[in-house]
């Protein structure tokens, strides 16, 4: 009996810490309670759950080693605050420690929570009942909000893919639970991330080209269109929808490239530093022109410029990057779905492109967590992850 209230306790207390570490994320004030949190987790993880044992596999051994390379060089260029950005790696360590010695808490239903928790905070924000943590305005450009993370819904259907789990009732109503939150936010990024996602947990690729099948998607794709256009939505959202059909036009994603294209030239890199980067901790100052109006052209300092690749060459050059490529081409050949591959890549490459979040959130550690986990945590003991 005291055994199964011991297990009833660790999975509230996980529950109750991870969502408070899921709305803390982008909260830089919280940074203290954020690393106070992920040890607590993985304390009672190991104390209670492993009897003081601790499980780290080989490969996790081999990454912290390889990061510990890139960080000697970001310590050796003396950067400014460098913590700004190492930060980011010392609460990811944390969190997939917590995801590998964690037992009985299972993520799925975590995730569903949290999907209706950041839904009724958008819903509070919305209507000045609920104080910003996340900016310093809570309505923004053409009435959008900002607010908490919204990748829930992301992680809740890879997790469906990885698992090839049926879409179900309670899928159905995390994306109806989810869609406000994309509306409010009018987050593009996430958007198309989690309509991919919604495509493949939809529709069957082998049957993709059947005529009702094409049929069915051109009148989905057509009515969504013309909700979208019409006076019911959003003028923001209405705003953004020529650029779902002509995305290389996207104002914000030409921002992006005109910044990157600045980043890259105004660091005027050595040959070495094309090869390693100049190590974790480095940042980008750039000078943004505003020609509609000069008086906010200004510089702008970056811990990275919204381009995740650019990040990882920032800081590792040539070399970085190949070793993320060479990873994820790893991670997506040993994920045995499909479906689950086509996710995995549009996850990635979407928001590497559009943003550093994949580097700055620890939450999209699940993914890769599940994609080894359904590997490896039945055919080799030395790497159980369960």
């Amino acid at each position: 009996m005291l055994f199964n209230f011991r297990v009833y306790f660790l999975k509230i207390f996980n529950t109750i810490i991870l969502i408070l570490l899921f709305l803390f994320v982008g909260i830089s004030s919280f940074n203290n309670i954020t690393l106070l949190c992920l040890l607590l987790l993985l304390v009672a993880s190991i104390i209670l759950v492993n009897k003081g044992k601790v499980k780290m596999p080989l490969y996790l051994y081999i990454v912290t080693g390889a990061y510990l390379f890139f960080l000697v060089i970001g310590l050796l260029y003396s950067h400014n605050k460098p913590l700004i950005d190492i930060k980011f790696q010392i609460l990811a360590f944390l969190f997939y420690m917590f995801l590998l010695n964690k037992k009985d808490f299972k993520i799925l239903p975590f995730l569903f929570i949290i999907n209706y928790i950041v839904l009724g905070i958008y819903i509070l924000l919305y209507l000045g009942k609920f104080p910003n943590m996340w900016h310093s305005v809570i309505v923004g450009y053409q009435g959008r909000v900002y607010g908490p993370s919204i990748i829930s819904i992301v992680l809740i259907s890879f997790y469906y893919l990885i698992n090839k789990k049926n879409f179900d009732t309670k899928l159905a109503i995390a994306f109806i639970v989810a869609l406000p939150s994309f509306v409010l936010t009018t987050n593009l990024m996430n958007l198309v991330i989690t309509g991919i996602l919604l495509f493949l947990l939809l529709v069957d690729l082998k049957k993709l080209f059947q005529p009702k099948i094409v049929f069915i998607i051109i009148g989905i794709g057509l009515s969504s269109y013309l909700f979208f256009t019409s006076d019911f939505a959003p003028e923001l959202i209405k705003e953004k929808v020529p650029y779902i059909l002509n995305p290389l036009e996207y104002p914000s994603l030409k921002i992006r490239q005109t910044d990157l294209k600045a980043a890259y030239y105004s660091e005027n890199y050595t040959l070495r530093e094309k090869l390693i980067g100049k190590g974790f901790g480095a940042s980008t100052i750039i000078y943004r022109e505003n020609l509609k109006a000069t008086s906010w052209s200004r510089f702008y300092s970056f811990q990275e410029i919204d381009n995740g690749f650019y990040y990882l060459f920032h800081r590792g050059g040539y070399l970085l990057l190949f070793l993320f490529i060479t990873l994820h081409i790893y991670l997506i050949f040993i994920i045995d779905s499909l479906k689950a591959k086509v996710g995995f890549i549009s996850i990635v490459l979407i928001t590497c492109f559009l943003s550093i979040h994949y580097f700055n959130n620890m939450f999209y550690l699940i993914i890769i967590y599940l994609i080894v986990k359904n590997k490896f945590s039945i055919r080799n003991k030395d790497l159980i992850i369960s």
